[in-house]
């Protein structure tokens, strides 16, 4: 009988244990939330506050460029001159991040937008060599032009 109570009150406190871990996940992931549409919002803030505006749902907030696997049978339909077998993928630096390096770089070009029309995602790559290197990229088309985003540095160049 002693054993039996000791065995329901273990598993009640592993239950109870669970629970409070539950919560917390729940809450880090719920504060995670606010902290990144917070940093959205900031964003937004900036570009309008150097003139820029820009539809929210224009920017790639979720990029499919965050996730570095592409996978090798696929690398084919990027560019039919591949014929290294190593390559990397650089890491992409967070949009709101990317959207002041956007700023910067045209202050850098000497250039004034008003507008971003669209925001494009791809990798461009170079051979280095044996290897290829796939670098993330935003494209980006203005009011007054095309650029690059290299997501990567953050460097931008006239498209």
């Amino acid at each position: 009988m002693e054993r039996a109570k000791l065995k329901f009150t273990v598993i009640l406190l592993l239950v109870i244990l669970n629970i409070i871990l539950l919560g917390i996940v729940i809450s880090q992931r719920s504060q995670a939330q606010v902290y990144e549409e917070a940093g959205q919002t900031q964003a937004l803030l900036y570009l309008e506050q150097h003139g820029i505006s820009v539809e929210k749902d224009g920017i790639p907030w979720e990029s499919a460029l965050t996730d570095p696997q592409l996978d090798p049978e696929n690398v084919a339909y990027i560019s039919d001159q591949i014929t290294t077998e190593t390559w990397e993928i650089l890491p992409m630096r967070r949009p709101e991040t990317l959207l002041v390096d956007f700023v910067t770089g045209l202050s850098q070009l000497g250039v004034k937008c008003s507008r971003i029309a669209s925001i494009t995602e791809g990798y461009v790559h170079t051979v280095e060599g044996e290897r290829t290197i796939f670098t993330p990229v935003w494209t980006i088309i203005t009011d007054h032009g095309g650029y690059r985003l290299n997501c990567a540095d953050g460097t931008l160049k006239k498209y």
